[in-house]
């Protein structure tokens, strides 16, 4: 029997209140004579909902200050939470973003411990943030983020780092961790900030415009703060960078082993010299194959001349040299506006309780060019034999009218031959643009204060966000049809090919007229919202009774909350305008767009209810005078959290202990167990297809078999669509986490503070998708045994298919038509790691204030473990019966593998002495391997990856020198600060991606030149 709404808030609160009841009771019968807490004493506000609990030895927090915040040079949240060591990849960017089914525009996520994106929690003023509207998918699973650029780094006064996991204090999502930001408030004056940087040796430049004021009120017991700023950036093209400039990265690896290795070569097969297929025996024309592709008459190969410079070349695939460069046009970043304004107002009703409440609105556009608009290989579109420009068509058009574009010198009937194009890219109708606006708000309304010795807190959050992104120059396949298929001479030609001179992969010489292109030439929209209601209530004391190690420290508190989120896609990619070939029979598209696979609108909505209880322990303190146990304090909590969407709950506890064995050393360990529901997109998506290029495993073994095909590994790639489907049978994946840290403060070295800390997680019943690759590997190996892999949907086998498997181990099979591919809870995984911290305030000398400040993250594995499935196929490879050529990814040890770097860490030295501060920063990112380089000759290695490509490290030093005015003048509560961020202008390590970097792991932005002004008043 399922309870509403009111009954379970009335069943949370009453299970509330009868805590605090009773430990009401209990502290009536404890000793009054309680300790009372250093005032001037920093209280984190993650890591416990304990209000004045010393417990901050007991937690492995990173702060980062406002001086930090400076050191690292940040103009966005994304800068700055990427400067963390322990956030790993940053898996939205908008180097990442070129297709419409990412996140796309001015959007940063977070990824801590690279645990995946979608299991860091991130809080603002300690309350939880509205995720972003948009999901890409990670691991081929849909995740979803907040957007960290939503936090202006002008506005932070700390960002508070819990490296553990925190299911049980703060709930779903913070199973790597939970990420604080604390915002600047109870101001009283005011200030304006202008801020220029300019990217050494390019165009690229931005500046922010910034300000705030706050004032007291009501005889000093309220207090109101605002401020907001405005960002503009101008953007850069991906030509600026040597290493963004082309998909050819071949000239960036000469001189190194991997030189002329193919796989640096990433040219596009679609590009404006199109790939086709005459309906008609192959011996009819000069080329001999029914399959041909366009290249200039000067390339060799030549099969058949087309006349202005062009000819057509026998084959399925374009030769490279005709391959096109699909950055050409393209921006690597994005020009940008971004507004925010905040409002922070509170106001003491009374002694004990006092009213509080946080507005905020951030307005973002981003606009960037993406390459230009290609069919999918498994969409191909048919050309009429009576389009205009088929030089294949009819002697003479139906009308009567003689063809002028037949060619001369083939056997085609008179009436002529339809055509498959199968690659093409629509060069002439200009690189897409994609132009993303997101408006967000967020209103926090709530009371804090005491009831008598207890503190409390209860608040409203409603936050909201909404996307809009157009993205223009697309085309609509079923407009393009009718487009080529006209029979007048203002049909769309996809025969007239690019440049015959210069570098044919670099844009159109040739294109065809606006007025023709416009006609199939469409604007896509996909829009999408998010938004969060929350309510909660929050108790606590840290008196609640007195031990002879301290005063023990409680908490209780319920929350209920409200997610929902829509992703509505234009009707051409909805299902609501489909795409019917009109030459080729049954061929079908739910998308009608070039380029893009169908996917269905999707929504949904869940409502959470959850209960905590925290306890704070201290067992042992300095007054007990017991060797070697100086102190010792546990903290104990626990949470029960029901998802009305899916009808699950879990129940997660936690248990966290410090011991100081003398003065200035201590020890610190905590175990937890935690969850994270599956997103909603994972349990709403009714059903999306992807398109990806696959090996056809059991074809290309029965070519193997006989003869005509090397190997797999040689196996050539065709169009798969892949079916993906949620279901809100998915379980909330499980976590187990432990932390176990030392903190090192001597005595002798005043202001020194080292701390490590040793983390494992342990993550089951991942949601996942089997993988269409690994679907099919399956398949084959099934077939093998004499069985096939429902999964793997087929057509039937036509007389072709049989002949090519008559004599091979393996009955005849069809091509594939489909491959199911649903999210489900899948795999375990175990990751562990290393911190270490520095934090030194060197005492005053008489040389000026220093402090230093080292934060370290060293990752020690990343094990992905087999689900049943996999272990068939892991089986089958090991025994054997698989060729070795069958490679299963994404399992093992993944530590360096497409990021994940074993060491990341940032560093700082400040130095104050009166008026003058200088800052040196520096930020180290490890070297990963990139898989999809493999050696040519092939190393025999102990080493799993000795044979992929090294992506190098980096290191990148940012300076500053700042000076304050304070002498009464008119320049007084000045400062300006002149700053260079990454000193030496060191380049992102090249990688074979699509910038020719890690966009997860590293900025192209090179040097940058900073000045900042500031007036306070």
């Amino acid at each position: 029997m399922r309870m509403n709404t009111i009954g379970r808030l009335v069943l949370l609160s009453s299970c509330s209140l009868i805590a605090a009841t009773s430990a009401a009771q209990a502290q009536e019968i404890a000793d009054p004579a309680q300790p009372v807490a250093n005032p001037d004493e920093e209280i984190l506000v993650v890591g416990s909902q304990i209000q004045g609990a010393q417990i901050n030895d007991v937690l492995p927090v990173t702060v980062v200050d406002e001086q930090q915040i400076e050191n690292t040079g940040a103009a966005s949240g994304d800068e700055l939470f990427r400067s963390i060591p322990q956030v790993g990849t940053v898996a939205f960017n908008e180097q990442n973003a070129t297709t419409s089914n990412n996140v796309r525009g001015d959007v940063g996520s977070v990824n801590l411990r690279d645990l995946g994106t979608g299991n860091t929690l991130l809080l603002l003023n300690g309350r939880r943030m509205n995720l972003h509207p948009g999901f890409q998918t990670e691991l081929l699973v849909p995740v979803v983020s907040a957007d960290t650029n939503e936090i202006a780094p002008g506005s932070v006064r700390r960002v508070e780092v819990l490296r553990d996991g925190a299911s049980a204090i703060y709930g779903a999502d913070a199973v790597a961790g939970v990420i604080n930001t604390v915002l600047k408030g109870g101001m009283n004056g005011g200030f304006l900030e202008a801020d220029y940087r300019d990217s050494d040796g390019t165009g690229l430049y931005n500046y922010t415009i910034s300000g705030g004021f706050g004032f007291d009120f009501g005889g000093g017991r309220g207090n109101l703060t605002v401020y907001g700023g405005y960002f503009h950036e101008n953007g850069l093209l991906a030509s600026a960078r040597p290493y963004s400039a082309d998909d050819n990265k071949l000239p960036l690896v000469v001189g190194t082993d991997f030189e002329d290795d193919a796989s640096f070569n990433n040219r596009n097969t679609f590009g404006p010299f199109g790939q086709f297929d005459i309906q008609a025996a192959s011996n009819r024309t000069p080329i001999g194959d029914d399959d041909f592709y366009l290249q200039p008459s000067s390339f060799p190969g030549c099969d058949m001349d087309f006349g202005n410079g062009l000819c057509a070349n026998a084959g399925t695939t374009p030769t490279t040299a005709v391959r096109y460069n699909t950055i050409f046009g393209n921006k690597l970043i994005s020009e940008k506006d971004r507004y925010n304004a905040m409002a922070l107002l509170s106001y003491e009703l009374s002694d004990s309780v006092e009213a509080y409440f946080e507005g905020s609105y951030y307005r973002s556009e981003n606009a960037r060019n993406n390459d230009a608009s290609a069919i999918l290989s498994a969409v191909p579109v048919g050309i009429s034999r009576n389009a205009y420009w088929n030089p294949f068509g009819p002697v003479t058009f139906p009308n009567g009218t003689p063809n002028p574009n037949r060619l001369p010198g083939t056997t085609i009937p008179s009436g002529g031959a339809d055509i498959i194009m199968e690659r093409y890219r629509f060069v002439d109708a200009g690189n897409r643009g994609v132009f993303v606006d997101k408006d967000s708000y967020r209103m926090v309304a709530g009371l804090r204060g005491n009831f008598g010795a207890w503190e409390f807190d209860t608040g409203f959050v409603y936050s909201e966000a909404r996307v809009t992104d157009k993205e223009t120059n697309r085309v609509s396949l079923t407009l393009l049809q009718q487009s080529i298929n006209k029979s007048t001479p203002d049909a769309y030609n996809p025969f007239n090919g690019g440049c015959v001179t210069g570098d044919p992969g670099q844009g159109d010489c040739t294109p065809n007229p606006d007025s023709v292109i416009d006609d199939f030439r469409i604007d896509v929209f996909r829009k999408g919202g998010t938004s969060l209601a929350l309510a909660d209530f929050k108790i606590s004391r840290d008196d609640l009774l007195s031990l002879p190690g301290g005063n023990l420290g409680i908490a209780g508190g319920i929350e209920w909350r409200r997610e929902t989120f829509f992703d509505d896609r234009d009707p051409r990619l909805d299902g609501t305008i489909t795409w019917t070939d009109s030459v080729i029979a049954g061929v079908t598209n739910g998308s009608d767009v070039a380029g893009t696979s169908p996917s269905p609108d999707t929504n949904g909505s869940r409502v959470v209810f959850s209960a905590f209880a925290e306890l704070f322990v201290p067992v042992v303190s300095p007054e007990l005078d017991i060797p070697l146990v100086e102190e010792f304090n546990v903290q104990l909590a626990g949470r029960v959290e029901r998802f009305e969407d899916i009808d699950q709950t879990a129940v997660v506890p936690r248990v966290a202990a410090s011991w100081t064995t003398f003065p200035g050393v201590t020890f610190r360990g905590a175990w937890s167990q935690g969850f994270r529901a599956p997103n909603l997109v994972q349990v709403n998506d009714a059903g999306t297809t992807r398109s990806n290029t696959r090996d056809d495993f059991v074809t290309c073994q029965a070519r193997v078999e006989k003869g005509t095909l090397s190997g797999l590994d040689n196996c050539p790639g065709e169009g798969v669509i892949s079916f993906r489907s949620g279901s809100d049978q998915l379980e909330p994946e499980d976590s187990t986490s432990i932390n176990l840290g030392i903190v090192l403060e001597p005595g002798f070295i005043p202001g020194l503070t080292l701390t490590a800390d040793y983390w494992r997680v342990k993550q089951t019943g991942l949601v996942g998708t089997f993988g269409d690759d690994n679907a099919i590997a399956l398949d084959l190996l099934r077939r093998l045994n004499g069985s096939t892999n429902p999964a793997v949907i087929r057509a039937a086998p036509t007389a072709d298919d049989i002949a090519l498997f008559t004599g091979t181990s393996l009955a005849p099979a069809g091509e594939i038509l489909q491959v199911l591919d649903p999210y489900i809870n899948l795999d375990s995984r175990v990751s562990k790691g290393w911190d270490f911290g520095l934090n030194y305030r060197v005492p005053d000398f008489g040389l000026g204030k220093f402090r230093l400040r080292l934060n370290a993250a060293r990752l020690k594995s990343f094990v992905q473990s087999a689900g049943p499935e996999s272990d068939e196929l892991l089986t089958g490879i090991a025994d054997g019966t698989l060729p070795e050529d069958v490679n299963i990814d994404g399992l093992g040890e993944l530590l360096e593998i497409e990021g994940r770097p074993k060491w990341r860490l940032s560093g700082s030295v400040n130095w104050e002495s009166g008026p003058v501060e200088i800052g040196l920063y520096g930020q180290y990112v490890g070297a990963v391997w990139d898989t999809s380089v493999v050696r040519d000759v092939l190393l025999v290695s102990d080493d799993p990856n000795a044979n992929f490509y090294r992506v190098d490290d980096q290191f990148v030093t940012n300076v500053s020198l700042a000076y304050n005015f304070d002498n009464g003048g008119p320049l007084d509560g000045t400062r300006i600060r002149l700053a260079v961020n990454n000193l030496f202008d060191k380049d992102p390590p090249l990688a074979d991606e699509t910038y020719g970097y890690f966009s997860e792991l590293h900025s192209p932005r090179g040097r940058v030149f900073h000045v900042e002004l500031r007036k306070k008043f």
